[in-house]
């Protein structure tokens, strides 16, 4: 005959070891679902940098891949063009910083922030070209 209390302990083991496994299965998925929506986010911001490297609002017209200074100089034409690309619920604005030029559009958003850089050629005019970087960056709230 056994004791009436032994099992107590190995019962409160098991019990243990059953919500440890369930903390690590539930910590591991969603390091997984962080994972993978970052990847998608920076997905999207590479999809919408590549597309506004290519619009005709700020790209030299005749040059395949270069931007326009005197286009970029256009802050309306930068703001649409901003606006045009951004996602429902989320605010999207444009850096470009090419040489010692710089052109950014207005920051609407205040959530946290994602962002997405790419390399750029700028024709600043006729014959002066500069390399540089166009940045989009995307914030929750609009």
């Amino acid at each position: 005959m056994t004791e009436p209390y032994t099992d107590l302990s190995a019962i409160g083991l098991v019990s243990i070891g059953i919500l440890l496994f369930g903390y690590l299965m539930t910590s591991a998925y969603q390091s997984y679902a962080s994972s993978a929506y970052y990847a998608q986010e920076m997905d999207d911001l590479r999809t919408i940098a590549l597309s506004m490297a290519g619009d005709p609002a700020i790209a030299a017209d005749g040059y395949q891949g270069l931007l326009d200074a005197r286009k970029l100089d256009n802050a309306r034409a930068m703001a649409e063009m901003a606006r045009r690309y951004g996602h429902p619920g989320t605010a999207v604005s444009v850096e470009i910083a090419a040489g010692g030029h710089s052109w950014s559009t207005e920051d609407t958003g205040s959530g946290p922030s994602a962002r997405y850089r790419i390399p750029i050629c700028v024709i600043l005019n006729d014959a002066s070209t500069v390399s540089g970087f166009l940045t989009v960056v995307c914030r929750e709230g609009s």
